[in-house]
């Protein structure tokens, strides 16, 4: 009997051994699962991991697409999946001087320049302190960039609708950016320390000033074009036209509360004496009565013949002219947007 007895106590004992030990793995195997699978994040980290965006001047129906979700794993295994990656990386090939160190820092890529890091943040580009107010500024124009020819974009009704939507909330509620970042990398943060930064030039046989950055750009541009109105009569024709460069003015961007390039002084204007009834940008054609300004065509817009806009553009210069809220008569040093767009790469 007490053997009998024994052995049901063994099987007892066994059977509690094998379902204690089942269940201590299948919690290994849990805890496993829901560490891969990660676990949600918060509304504020979620916003800061969402999809690049694109700036409305460049693409103004570009809509945000949903947060990504993210396992946890390591940083190192997956950066490439942390949106402004290409951004901040093609900041710092186009600002080495500026730029001191990259990195991914708290889940997100960041910038350092002198003692402060400046983190994507949805496009942001803020301090750390600010990263919880990311949704009240604005994104700083990081996208990418189409050398050659403009053409008209193609608006449905439904992004039509979506842009006349978009421009009466600028009106009522203008944008903010904050500009600690563009301060930083130009070494400007007031009207004062500009007025004392700006360079004296001559372009075109015109006066204004500019970044100091943007002097030697700015000059090799101007031998392009002296050099194309020996041979193109068109070229000429437009040089003899222009009125005045307009370069560094401290100001904010006109319908927005965010400081223009111009008072950075990377930015020039190229005004000409009379716009003969065509249109140098894209509120003159709105408050003429043109809703769909996007539509307007390329004649009746301020004409910049393509060797001139291929002049710029061959030494980082944007031209506003491709913007969806356009801007022909202006030009931006941007030489990271060029790196984004890979251009360098193609050389």
């Amino acid at each position: 009997m007490k053997s009998v007895h024994y052995a049901r106590q063994l099987v007892v004992v066994i059977a509690v051994a094998l379902a204690l030990a089942w269940t201590i793995g299948l919690s290994h195997v849990v805890i496993a699962f829901a560490l891969e699978a990660g676990t949600p994040h918060t509304a504020v980290e979620d916003a800061h991991l969402s999809s690049d965006g694109i700036d409305g001047h460049a693409a103004a129906t570009t809509v945000e697409a949903e947060t990504p979700s993210y396992a946890i794993t390591a940083v190192e295994s997956r950066e490439h999946e942390i949106p402004g990656e290409r951004q901040i990386h093609a900041l710092a090939e186009a600002y080495p001087d500026r730029i001191a160190e990259i990195q991914v820092r708290e889940g997100q890529w960041a910038a350092r320049i002198n003692d402060t890091w400046y983190y994507y943040a949805a496009g942001r580009m803020l301090p750390r302190e600010l990263l919880e107010e990311y949704d009240q500024y604005t994104r700083v124009r990081l996208y990418q960039y189409r050398t050659g020819p403009a053409q008209l974009p193609k608006i449905d009704d439904e992004r039509a609708e979506h842009l006349r939507k978009r421009v009466r909330q600028r009106e009522a509620d203008p944008p903010v950016r904050h500009n600690g970042f563009l301060d930083a990398l130009y070494g400007i943060g007031s009207a004062h320390e500009a007025e004392h930064m700006m360079v004296r030039v001559r372009f075109l046989g015109l006066s204004t000033r500019v970044h100091p950055k943007v002097v030697n750009p700015l000059a090799r541009v101007e031998a392009e074009i002296v050099d194309a109105m020996k041979h193109d009569s068109e070229v000429r024709r437009f040089v003899e036209s222009l009125g005045s460069a307009g370069g560094y003015s401290w100001r904010e961007i006109a319908g927005t509360a965010s400081r223009s390039y111009h008072s950075y002084g990377i930015a020039i204007d190229l005004v000409p004496r009379s716009y003969r009834g065509s249109f140098g940008y894209w509120r003159w054609a709105m408050q003429a009565g043109i809703e769909d300004w996007w539509d307007v065509p390329f004649e009746r817009r301020f004409y910049v013949p393509q060797p001139v806009v291929d002049a710029f553009e061959r030494q980082e210069f944007i031209w506003g002219g491709k913007w969806l809220f356009f801007d022909p008569i202006h030009f931006e040093y941007r030489p990271e947007l060029f790196v984004l767009s890979g251009y360098r790469d193609e050389q």
